[in-house]
């Protein structure tokens, strides 16, 4: 014989259910914005070194764009 489950049994793990999912989404959010700040970072140090390598170069500004449209 199948046995039966109560709604009361159900609802006590639609909530530790919920629960998760609520827990696993601040952990996402969280790690996705770690990330962002993470790739911003790097994107200023790449900026930084760009600047001082074109700047040890010697090249202008156009000059440099007009390379790196090559």
């Amino acid at each position: 014989m199948a046995r039966t489950k109560s709604t009361a049994s159900l609802d006590g793990r639609i909530r530790e259910s919920e629960r998760k999912v609520t827990e696993a989404k601040a952990r996402y959010d969280s790690a996705v914005s770690e990330l962002k700040s993470l790739i911003e970072e790097k994107k200023e140090l790449q900026v930084k070194e760009l600047m001082r390598e074109m700047e040890k170069s010697g090249k202008s500004f156009e000059e440099v764009i007009r390379l790196i449209r090559l």
